[in-house]
């Protein structure tokens, strides 16, 4: 009923413009008709354009393309229309259409098509099409890339480390990292009478390319062995939801149905190890008859049923609520325990597919009123109910596809899946009093109980204060200040997974005090106990009816005050300061700078099986590490915009400059300090837009743009600088481009 209520309102506006036109022509002497006609055009439709042109890139870059589709150095297509038929003003013709298309010669296109009659009945269709542009720098041994097969070439030599593998750099090859995605949508709604209206929506998706994934062979902490390689990418997702909708003034209804399937054209991704068998590993498992398996994002579906609604009690008071219940499956057949069929494999696969099932429950409520002319209130509650409903079963796996099976349910191979659960309960009051002119205050709490199954805590409080002050100290300037605190705190914690998800016999071979995979100290940030405060400041200023000025800062802190390892802490803070003027009718500057950084404090212990139990109890070890990180960013922005240049010229520009520096320092005998991330962007925009007649013109459009970063993670790291992982030897993006695009446009009615 939506869509009715924005006709009505569309319908409304028209009129509203209509009669506004025409009772400004009869006050015009001397008007003709046809004049008349054109005139109350103008005031309410918006003209067809069609636009048409060239750009040229001045280089090759991914990531200036990343999303625009500008990846490669040449000439590009620029192609943008906007087309409708409408019937004439007060001609009684509510039939239109509209054809729209952005980016139509890039590879981030959209073409979209509506055909309807204002008020009845509405079909669309449309064409939506982006690629995702990461690295034209990575580089693989392997043969068969866009394939889920990877083989590696002939006269491979096999070792036991990357440098010792003679044929790894003769046999390089570049390839590409992108992926594209592609949406066709059909949508259909019918106004049935005054109160009711159906919608249904179709969407079909596919999504295709390669991205890089780490694969790894090998069964313990010390003998892995792993590559750097191109994973397939080949999604098809359906999509389709339908709605009834029922409106009155006073009550609003909806019920409706959604639906997702998503397939995956590759079940698994299949590799040759270039790596010979080493310490740990069975001797099949190494080059040349070894091979390494991943399983791919697996076929799943999910169905939903949503019901909403709102009710108007009086002009003051409404409630609105929400329920949905929706159910995940996912059923695909297992893998088989290793690829490699030289490894011993005693006990089956005890069941074929995972049959996995969560039912997901949703209620939400919203109530609001004003009970006195100065106090707003506002109540709401949500529940949310994960409920997994996945089969158990032990599993006996093989690690890394380089062992033969375990034959005794007493190793830690013999592992039970946790189909985790989660219920939340959230309720969040709100009130806001104007204590006096121009100023008002506002107050909440927010309470969150989670529950959960098969995690290290098993339930988690939270509850959230929250005061703030909005206040207009004159006609030119207002501000608001705002603080909130949280505090959560958990039921008690300890390694649930770890004795859940091993076997009896196998826990029951360990010593006292050494029953963990995560260190008894360690607190995972996401359950740990966590005060939070976060304060925000924005003022808003008119010193002159010419400039106008705004400022903003946050400032946000999180204390893991009983976590004595793991994240122990998190700052952020955020100030941006915005300025515009016109100092001329036709002529805006603006500016603005913005400051953002964060920084977090982590603590960790090495320790190892041998020193399992000596490491578990104390506060604190020789073992122990330490890490900060402080990442900062500085942005700056400058801008005009002049309209109307000798009657004929529209001119404009943008100048934004941002750096942004990341340090890490970790604290641990025989760390060496790493370099800063750098990051410098320098991009200037400068366009224009001359009438040539009153329905052409021509533009043109100019960006420099040029980025440096510094990254350690992959400056100067090759294919082979690593011993026991094979990288893909990328790069950091760094360039300089320039782009000059020209088109004409076309209007007309």
């Amino acid at each position: 009923m939506k869509t009715k209520t924005i006709n009505r309102r569309n319908t409304a506006s028209c009129s509203a413009k209509t009669l506004y036109a025409t009772m400004v022509l009869t006050l015009l002497p001397g008007v003709s008709l046809a004049q008349e006609d054109e005139t109350i055009r103008d005031l309410t439709r918006k003209p067809n354009e069609i636009e048409i042109g060239i750009a040229n890139v001045s280089g090759d870059s991914f990531k200036f393309g990343e999303y625009s589709g500008f990846k490669d150095e040449g000439a590009y297509l620029i192609g943008n229309i906007n087309l409708t038929s409408r019937g004439a003003p007060l001609s009684g013709v509510t039939t239109y259409w509209t054809l729209s298309g952005t980016n139509l010669g890039l590879r981030s296109r959209n073409l979209k098509y509506e055909y309807g009659d204002q008020g009845n009945y509405r079909f669309s269709l449309e064409y939506d099409q982006l690629a995702k542009f990461r690295t034209e720098s990575a580089q693989t041994v392997f043969n068969g890339v866009g394939s889920a097969n990877l083989t590696l070439p002939a006269g491979w030599v096999g070792a036991g480390t990357t440098a010792g593998m003679t044929q790894l750099t003769g046999n390089l090859k570049r390839y590409d990292v992108e992926q594209e995605r592609k949406n066709y949508f059909f949508g259909f709604s019918k106004v049935l009478s005054q109160e009711w209206e159906i919608k249904a929506n179709f969407r079909h998706e596919t999504k295709e390319g390669n991205k890089v994934v780490g694969a790894v062979i090998g069964n313990s902490g010390g003998n892995p062995r792993s590559v750097l390689i191109p994973e397939p990418v080949d999604y098809e997702t359906n999509l389709f939801d339908a709605t009834f909708a029922y409106t009155t003034p006073k009550a609003q209804f909806q019920l409706g149905y959604n639906a997702s399937l998503f397939s995956n054209q590759n079940n698994s991704l299949v590799w040759q190890n270039p790596y010979t068998a080493i310490a740990g590993w069975a001797p099949a498992a190494g080059f040349p008859t070894g091979q390494g398996q991943l399983g791919l994002p697996p076929d799943n579906q999910f169905h939903q049923i949503i019901a909403s609604g709102g009710y108007n009690f009086t002009e003051t008071t409404r409630l609105t609520a929400n329920f949905q219940y929706g159910r995940m499956t996912q059923d695909q057949a297992f893998l088989p325990y290793t690829v490699n069929p030289a490894l011993l494999v005693t006990t089956p696969l005890p069941r074929g597919s995972l049959d996995g099932r969560i039912d997901n429950t949703l209620l939400s409520l919203v109530l609001t009123t004003r009970p006195l002319p100065k106090l707003n209130l506002r109540a709401s509650y949500r529940y949310d109910d994960r409920d997994n409903k996945t089969p158990q079963a032990q599993y006996l796996y093989i690690g890394g596809d380089s062992t033969n099976q375990a034959v005794t349910l007493a190793s830690d191979r013999a592992r039970t899946n946790l189909p985790i659960s989660y219920k939340q309960n959230q309720l969040k009051l709100d009130a806001d009093y104007a204590i006096m002119a121009r100023t008002k205050l506002n107050a909440g709490y927010d309470y969150e109980e989670i529950e959960r199954s098969f995690a290290e805590v098993d339930k988690t409080r939270e509850h959230t204060y929250r005061i703030g002050l909005r206040r207009g100290f004159a006609e030119t300037i207002s501000g608001g200040l705002s603080y909130a605190h949280s505090e959560r705190k958990n039921t008690g914690y300890r390694d649930v997974p770890f004795l859940n998800s091993y076997s009896p016999q196998y826990i029951a071979t360990l010593a006292p005090g050494t029953q963990f995979d995560n260190h008894p100290l360690l607190r995972k940030f996401t359950y740990a106990d966590r005060d939070r405060d976060k304060v925000r400041l924005a003022v808003n200023a008119s010193p002159h009816e010419l400039v106008s000025l705004q400022f903003s800062a946050d400032y946000n802190q999180d204390d893991y005050k009983n976590s004595i390892l793991g994240l122990t802490g998190t700052k952020s803070q955020s100030y941006t300061l915005d300025a515009s003027i016109a100092p001329r009718e036709n002529l805006t500057i603006y500016a603005f700078y913005t400051y953002d950084n964060f920084a977090s404090d982590q603590k960790g212990r090495t320790f190892t099986a041998a020193t399992k139990l000596a490491q578990a109890t104390p506060v604190v070890s020789a073992s122990d590490w330490y890490n900060t990180s402080d990442d900062r960013a500085d942005t700056i922005g400058l801008g005009f915009k002049m309209a109307k240049v000798g009657g004929r010229l529209d001119l404009g520009g943008d100048y934004v400059y941002s750096q942004a520096t990341g340090k890490i320092n970790t604290i641990f005998p025989g760390a060496l300090p790493m370099p800063d991330l750098v990051s410098r962007l320098n991009r200037l925009h400068l366009y224009g837009d001359y009438q040539l007649q009153k329905n052409s013109s021509v533009k043109l459009s100019l960006i420099h743009e040029s980025l440096r970063i510094a990254d350690w993670a992959y400056d100067n790291v090759n294919p082979n600088t690593l011993a026991n992982v094979m990288t893909t030897g990328q790069l950091s993006p760094n360039y300089t481009i320039n782009l000059i695009g020209i088109s004409m446009s076309y209007r007309y009615w």
